[in-house]
Formats: structure tokens, sequence, C-alpha cells
């Protein structure tokens, strides 16, 4: 049984993802290291959630807003957000796997390098891409709020400088309380501490960040004192975005991220450097529109098939799947994400034979991706040819 004891090493989950070491542990939950079998050991963060406190009735409805919340966040693409990969629920832990991100949050920074604060162009520079993620979350529809900006959600990843942001709406999922607001103090404003967060609440909390990060002070419900006061000296124009951003009322403050974007891209104090093309990421956007052309032939395939298919739903996006068809055995599409080489590799096996390859992807090249439906051809034609006893598959190695 999983509860609040710490996870042994080895311990394999959702028959796939073993824990190699515990990252951080707490009484409502843990975060763990862990290796993804299924995709040659990739390495992924698992976060764990604990509803102990929950009634048999609370419990159920936390699963359902549990995953329904996670699968939203699984259609999510942006570079300076991590992939959410998996989720899951065991006994009374909810749990989710994501992108293993390796780098040092802006309040180690702080603590590390702050004198009392850090650069004010390397802030900006922070603040623009965390508001580029910001534009992205608060563009959807509906619109999705971070609730929880601060230095600790910010990481700075060691192999790019990029922002990455972290622990967005997580924690929400499993509050059942009507109206109850989640947060940080000092970084929560007015409205989201009613229990009615909106897109330019994450503004505010950012503003408070940047004036932690400048300062070293860490704010206190609406309570900030001037620059001049903390005895720091910061550029007029910054002091302006900042204020604003502050504002204690919603209209008070920027309407939108790229409001915000465009008054601290015309600041001419600072020259600032951003990251470039996130190759990783690019590929993963080219996997989604590989994606878009596969889902749609497997969905006839389930309308086709009815009862001889075992594969009700798809995911939202390609990592690692197994589509299933079966009549006396099952007869499986699998499908791969591969990370290193840069492709999506498709696999037909059937019962406990081994797997044999159809054909491997290059989701960046269009002409590549006209494969697609042939691939799927194939392995109708195959499943059909073993429907009738004639099919033999050889054994070849993945």
């Amino acid at each position: 049984m999983i509860n609040q004891t710490v996870i042994p090493i080895g311990t394999v989950l959702d028959g796939r993802f073993e824990v190699t070491r515990p990252i951080k542990t707490g009484g409502m939950g843990a975060v763990y290291e862990v290796a993804d079998r299924a995709l040659n050991r990739r390495r992924c963060a698992l976060k764990q959630m604990l509803d102990a406190e929950l009634s048999t009735s609370e419990h159920q409805v936390a699963v359902d807003r549990f995953l329904s919340e996670i699968q939203v966040m699984q259609t999510l693409h942006h570079a300076s957000i991590p992939k959410v990969y998996a989720s899951f629920v065991v006994d009374n832990s909810f749990f989710f796997v994501m992108e293993y991100i390796e780098g040092i949050d802006l309040s180690q920074m702080l603590k590390r390098e702050g004198q009392p604060g850090l650069p004010q162009s390397s802030v900006v520079g922070w603040a623009l891409q965390t508001l580029d993620a910001l534009k992205y979350l608060h563009n959807l529809n509906p619109p999705l709020t971070h609730r929880d900006i601060k230095p600790s959600n910010l990481v700075l990843r060691e192999k790019d400088k990029r922002i990455m942001l972290i622990d967005f709406g997580i924690s929400r999922i499993t509050n059942l309380a009507e109206g109850f607001w989640i947060g940080t103090p000092g970084y929560a404003p007015v409205e989201q501490q009613r229990g009615m967060p909106e897109p330019v609440s994450d503004i505010y909390a950012l503003g408070a960040s940047m004036h932690e990060l400048l300062t070293g002070r860490k704010p206190r419900d609406w309570d900030f004192p001037t620059f001049e006061d903390l005895g720091v000296e910061v550029d007029p124009g910054l002091v302006a975005v900042i204020t604003r951003a502050l504002g204690i009322w919603p209209d008070e403050r920027y309407g939108s991220a790229q409001e915000m974007i465009n008054d601290l891209q015309n600041l001419s104090a600072f020259s600032i450097s951003l990251p470039g093309d996130d190759r990783e990421h690019q590929f993963d956007l080219a996997v989604l529109e590989l994606s878009k052309v596969l889902f749609p032939l497997l969905n006839k395939l389930i309308a086709r098939y009815a009862n001889e298919c075992h594969t009700p739903y798809l995911p939202h996006d390609i990592e690692f799947f197994e589509f299933t068809l079966a009549t006396t055995t099952p007869f499986v599409l699998r499908v791969v994400k591969d990370c290193d080489e840069h492709c999506v590799r498709f696999f037909e096996k059937q019962g406990f034979l081994e797997p044999i390859c159809l054909g491997v992807v290059n989701p960046s090249d269009p002409q590549a991706l006209k494969q697609i439906p042939s691939l799927v051809d194939k392995y109708v034609a195959d499943y059909e040819e073993s429907k009738s006893g004639s099919w033999e598959m050889g054994f070849v190695a993945t």
C-alpha cells in the first residue's frame, strides 16, 4: 500500500515508473526521481499528493477532479512549462509524472547570490520568460491561471538558462472547499484570497516576486516598501512596471501579460539575453502535429472494430502508448516517442511474440507524415490476416 511513508527505492508504480531516489517529502506528499522503464529509463520527476483526510465520497470527487485537471495539463505545450507525461491514482495518493528539471529555483539563487537582491537585467529577463508562459496559459480557452507564482516556483534550468514554471495549479485539484483560495500569502492578491483568482492575479504575483528578487525582502500582504526606503537602487522605468503590476485591485494592474511584456521590452536601461529556440520543444510540437494525423485514423478503428477494440480512448499526446485490437489474442500497435533520435517508432505485436518494427517517422518532415496512413493500414491488414490464422510474425528485437 502507498501511504505517507517514503516510497522505497526500486518500487515500480503504474507498471512503468521505477523510484530511484526521493527528492522532497512532506506531510501532504512527496517528489521522487523515477526512471521510465517504457522509454529507455528516461529520467522523470514523480509528484505524489495525499488525500488521507478525505472521506470516501470526497475521495472519489477528488480523484475525478485530479484526473480532469491533469488531463488539461497534459495538453500544454510551451518551452517554459514542464511536460506532464502520465497520471494515476494508487490507494490514497494521486500521482503525476513530469519532465525532470535540473537547475536552481530563484529563491535558492536569491539566498546564495543576493546582495541583498539580484541584478536588474537578470530579473527583467526572467520576468519576460515567465510572462511569455503566462501569456500562453491566459490565452487558452478557457484561460488557466497559475495561482502560485513565486521565486521558488521559477526554476532556472541548468542546460540552457531557461526559466521553467513549476507547480502551477496542482494543489487546487484536491481541495474541495468552495471558494477556498490557494497560493502563498504575500504573493496572492485580494481577489485570489477571496477565492476568485483571475489571470491578472498572476501579474500581481510576478510583481511581488520581482520586488523580492530585487530587494531580498519577502513580500507581506499588500505591503511593498519603496526600493528607496529599502536602500536598493532600481531603474525608474522598472519601478513603474512593478508598481503597476502590484495594483491592489485587478483593474489597476496590467490587463494582460503582453502589456507587461511590452513595457519591459521598452526599458532602455537593460541589455537582456534570452535563451534561444528549444530544440526539444520544437520536436514536441512536431510530434503534436503527427498526433493530429494519427489519432483520427485510430479513432476510426475504435468505431469500426467496437467490441474487438481494447483501447477505448486515446492519450492527449504521443509519449508511449499501445492501441490494441483482439479476438483470441491481443494485436497491438505500439507507438513510441524517441526523444534521443527525434523520431516516432511504430511497432506491432501479437500476444507474447516479439514486436516487429513497422516504420520510423521523423515528425519534423512534412513528407514523412504521409507514411502514417500506410503504417496504420499495414497494422490493420496484419490484424485481419491474424484473425484468419494465416499470419506469422517474425521475431525482431525492439
